[in-house]
């Protein structure tokens, strides 16, 4: 763990602020989930809760599934990172934050598709685009995104039921979050 040298005291209805250097650090807005742990030495220890995060397992085998059938790169992330790709190299992309352009996405809870020349990127210090984009919502939350990886030899653009399953595989990992 990390000491950060800021103290802070718990108020009468035992709530503690978290300062705003370590929330914008820390990418945690107002109403951000957080799970609360206890550490072995009685520490307790804050850290943002991801329900796509939480089922990576079940968004690496759909992402396989998409993968295979679209024959194109795959990438789900939460709000903050890549939780799980298929398709491409997993060092490419997995477990590296969101690029800013995915960010603004997520912000706006916006789909995006290419036009064929267009495309966002993946990841942060990654080369991986996205040709396509879409929102995984949970009870009306943003909790992250599927995408369609560029691949450089194919022409540009998405096949129209490439976007299909990628909507699905978006709308199902929504249903299945738990917020």
């Amino acid at each position: 763990m990390k000491a950060t040298g800021i103290v802070r005291r718990m108020d009468d209805l035992g709530r503690v602020v978290i300062p705003k250097e370590i929330r914008r650090t820390m990418k945690i807005g107002e109403g951000t989930p957080l799970e609360i742990f206890i550490d072995k030495e009685g520490g307790i220890i804050f850290r943002k809760y991801s329900p796509v995060g939480e089922m990576s397992e079940s968004a690496q085998r759909m992402s396989e599934c998409v993968s295979s059938l679209c024959g194109a790169g795959v990438a789900v992330s939460d709000r903050d990172r890549i939780v799980a790709s298929a398709g491409i190299p997993k060092k490419e992309l997995l477990d590296k934050p969101v690029s800013r352009q995915i960010e603004e996405l997520m912000k706006k809870r916006k789909p995006f598709i290419s036009s064929g020349e267009d495309t966002v990127l993946a990841a942060d210090g990654g080369l991986r685009t996205a040709n396509a984009a879409f929102p995984i919502l949970s009870e009306g939350d943003i909790c992250g995104m599927f995408m369609l990886i560029k691949d450089e030899k194919a022409r540009p653009g998405e096949p129209e039921e490439n976007l299909r399953l990628a909507r699905l595989a978006a709308a199902f990992l929504g249903k299945e979050a738990v917020q």
